[in-house]
């Protein structure tokens, strides 16, 4: 005989839960939480929830911890920088260059001499309490016995002297480079090992020895554990230089193997200026919008769509007649094969160049269902809000200005930073609005540092930047880190809210995002993460193990 009431294979109680439920039936916050099969079964007091505890159901007492939605980032570079992760040591948590240097020791002393050793991006100089970078010579002393390769977003990287000559980045190795300008030569002329700017950045990243296959996958795989310590469930993955058809066989593999525990939703570009027509016309073949399973899954085209284009902060593409007229083509085959699309963009005149695009491709092709949308757009205002709803677009933001906050104020204006963008009014006017990170390079992937971004707008430098009344709400922030993504991917019914029917993505919350200091957010980690209702963060051992046969 089958139960009226149904058990439960998994039941968290006395807690508070954040359902992020908008429905009047479903309560927003709560204490108790039953999960079967993989999914949300019910949500309610601890008492209503122990109708649903069996002989086999296993139980977990939160002691009143948080508990959130599974963490979306809706625009990362998760497939670019999976393939390198095992490799890299990362600073995004790093406030003193001695402690920066000092990781690249350890990770020295753990891998053993002759072995690369990569801090690509994530950290910015003005982090640290000298307001500098390493150089050549320090980095030498960190790790005698191994090149490493430390770059800084897109602005510079620095070569120790193994690095240097490992990739023949001698006179001649400098000639034969994109831009011989970009290196920096010292007082006598000679070369110091380090390069600036962003097509040096893509040129060195392309040089260096690319790790085996198999170790790609395992790299791919400790990527998304690494997600889940901080409540990630989702990631949006924006496609990024470096990353073309070639890139995906690792994160294939991982998902193959059973191996990748966070749900990647792929946007897919071309792989360099110059391979668009190939690329594109590969894609629009032989992919399909929204093909793959509830874990890995291909959503769209993006971020970046024609590589002339593709503008920075401080630097505009190329937004000429021609240069538009490409781009719509391009946008225009992906509208007829029926693709979600997210496009990069910074600057205002580009901007608004692409909606003129768009309105001329939604004229003959409808997009206003196919949930395209702007990736950063920070200058995008409240004029802008009937263009966006009448064409269907979301707006994806990061919280980039977090360390980019100075440059941004040096080229727009303290005035103009203080509301790009006008998030207030695009939240109130119902705009699609999803949050993310833009991680790996030029941010850190730290989904509590960007959300505090979002609610002080400070820099890592304090220096303000957005400003009432468009910084918002904890719940909104964390609306727009959650459910906010699953619009973007067609799955607002599938994940994002703790709600009966959606999947049982969810994180235990090392301290209260509601009532901690704001200063304090971004310390947070996951103390559970639950994945389809089963551990894939657990450090404390807090579900019990499934008896033999159950789950």
């Amino acid at each position: 005989m089958t139960s009226a009431v149904p058990d439960a294979d998994l039941i968290l109680r006395n807690g508070l839960i954040s359902t992020l439920s908008s429905d009047d039936a479903v309560p927003a916050e709560t204490t108790a939480i039953a999960i079967r099969g993989g999914s949300v079964l019910a949500v309610g007091s601890d008492a209503a929830m122990q109708a649903h505890r069996g002989a086999a159901t296993r139980v977990v007492d939160l002691h009143g911890r948080r508990v959130v939605p599974g963490l979306i980032d809706s625009h990362v570079h998760f497939v670019r920088a999976g393939r390198t992760w095992n490799d890299e040591v990362r600073w995004e948590d790093v406030y003193d260059l001695a402690d920066g240097l000092a990781a690249i020791s350890a990770r020295a002393a753990e891998i053993g001499p002759g072995r690369w050793i990569r801090v690509i991006g994530g950290w910015d100089e003005r982090q640290f309490a000298g307001g500098r970078g390493p150089t050549r010579e320090e980095l030498d002393g960190a790790a005698p016995q191994n090149p490493v390769y430390v770059q800084m977003q897109y602005t510079y990287a620095v070569f120790n002297t193994r690095g240097v000559e490992e990739l023949g980045l001698d006179e001649a190795g400098v000639a034969a480079s994109p831009d011989p300008q970009g290196f920096q030569r010292d007082a006598d002329g000679a070369l110091t090992g380090r390069g600036d700017g962003m097509k040096l950045m893509t040129w060195f990243y392309s040089q260096l020895p690319a790790p085996t296959f198999e170790e790609q996958t395992a790299s791919t795989a400790a990527l998304s554990i690494e997600f889940a310590r901080l409540g990630m469930t989702g990631a949006i993955d924006g496609g990024g230089v470096n990353t073309g058809p070639s890139a995906y066989g690792p994160i294939h593999e991982a998902w193959r193997r059973g191996d990748l525990k966070t749900r990647v939703r792929l946007y897919k570009h071309a792989t360099a200026e110059g391979t668009e027509d190939d690329d594109y016309a590969g894609y629009v073949r032989f992919e399909h919008p929204r093909f793959g399973d509830d874990l890995l899954r291909v959503s769209g085209m993006g971020e970046v769509i024609l590589y002339r284009s593709h503008d920075r902060i401080a630097e505009p593409g190329d937004i000429s007649d021609q240069a538009m007229s490409e781009t719509k083509a391009y946008l225009h085959a992906f509208a007829k094969a029926g693709f979600a699309v997210q496009v990069h963009v910074h600057q205002r005149e580009y901007f608004l160049r692409l909606l003129d695009v768009m309105d001329e491709i939604h004229a003959e092709t409808p997009i206003d269902e196919l949930r395209w949308g702007f990736v950063h757009a920070e200058s995008t205002y409240a004029e802008d809000i009937p263009r966006l709803k009448r064409l269907g677009i979301g707006m994806m933001f990061q919280s980039l200005l977090r360390l980019n906050g100075e440059e941004a104020i040096a080229v727009w204006g303290e005035e103009r930073v203080a509301r790009s963008p006008e998030l207030r009014d695009i939240l109130d006017a119902g705009v699609p609005v999803a949050l993310g990170s833009d991680a790996m390079r030029v941010a850190s992937y730290n989904p509590w540092s960007s959300l505090e971004w979002f609610l002080t707008g400070l820099t890592v430098t304090g220096t303000p930047t957005l400003l009432a009344p468009h910084l918002i709400s904890r719940e909104e922030a964390l609306r727009g880190y959650t459910h906010g993504g699953s619009w973007f991917t067609h799955e607002e019914d599938l994940r994002g809210r703790l709600v009966p029917g959606q999947l049982a993505d969810l994180a235990v919350l090392s301290a209260d995002y509601f009532t901690i200091p704001v200063e304090e957010v971004r310390h947070i980690t996951s103390a559970l993460t639950l994945l389809s209702g089963e551990p894939i963060w657990d450090p404390e051992g807090l579900v019990p193990a499934a008896e033999p046969g159950q789950g």
